[in-house]
C-alpha cells in the first residue's frame, strides 16, 4: 500500500484529494444519519413500584422525557394476554402521548402510529487523518482515515445520552472514470 499523509501534498492526478474525500463522506446518507431515540406510543412492562429505591429500567429514555414535560404517560393494568411474557398481573400498558413541548424537538412519526423518533445527535466530522491506496498504478481503490464524533443535539443534551467521544473510521473509495467516489463511508 502506498499512504499519503492528510497533510502532505500528493502528486499526480490519480490522487484523491484529502478535501475532496471529506466533501464525499460529509454528503453521504450514511454519515449525514442522525443518532436517534425511538419513543413508542405504546409498550407493556412491569407495573411501577411505590419502592422509590428500586431501580428503573428505562430503554425508552421515558422517565426522563415525562419529567422534562415532552411527552406524558399514562398507563393501565393489562387484559388477558395483552403483554403475554410479564408476569401474570403484574404486566401494565404504558400509553405515551407527545406535549406541546414535544414540538421543540420535530420529532418523526413512525410507520402504522407505533410511536416517534427524535434526532439525539449528529455527526461532525473532524479531520482526514490518513489515506492509503492499493498498490494498482494508478490507484484504482482508496482507504481514507479519519475522525469524527456526535455532536448532541438539544434533546441528546437534555437526556445525556450522547457520547461526545472522538472517534475513527475509514472509508474506502474507488476510482472510476468520472473520478473518486466513496464507496463505504466507513462508521
Amino acid at each position: 500500500m502506498v499512504a499519503c499523509a492528510a497533510g502532505a501534498a500528493c502528486s499526480g492526478g490519480n490522487r484523491l484529494d484529502p478535501g475532496a474525500a471529506q466533501r464525499m463522506i460529509q454528503e453521504h446518507a450514511r454519515f449525514r444519519a442522525p443518532q436517534t431515540i425511538r419513543v413508542p406510543s405504546r409498550y407493556c412492562g412491569i407495573r411501577p413500584t411505590a419502592d422509590a429505591a428500586a431501580p428503573a429500567d428505562d430503554p425508552f429514555h421515558i422517565h426522563a422525557l415525562e419529567s422534562n414535560r415532552i411527552i406524558t404517560v399514562d398507563h393501565r393494568p393489562a387484559a388477558g394476554d395483552e403483554c403475554g411474557g410479564l408476569p401474570a398481573g403484574n404486566g401494565d400498558v404504558f400509553l405515551i402521548a407527545l406535549t406541546d413541548v414535544a414540538s421543540t424537538f420535530h420529532p418523526m412519526p413512525l410507520s402504522n402510529s407505533r410511536g416517534w423518533e427524535f434526532a439525539a445527535a449528529h455527526r461532525r466530522f473532524i479531520a482526514v487523518r490518513d489515506i492509503t491506496y492499493g498498490t494498482d498504478d494508478p490507484p484504482t481503490i482508496a482507504h481514507v482515515g479519519y475522525a469524527w464524533q456526535w455532536v448532541p443535539e438539544l434533546i441528546g443534551q437534555l437526556l445525556q445520552v450522547v457520547d461526545d467521544t472522538q472517534l475513527g473510521a475509514s472509508a474506502t473509495f474507488r476510482r472510476t472514470s468520472d473520478g473518486w467516489v466513496v464507496v463505504q463511508p466507513g462508521m
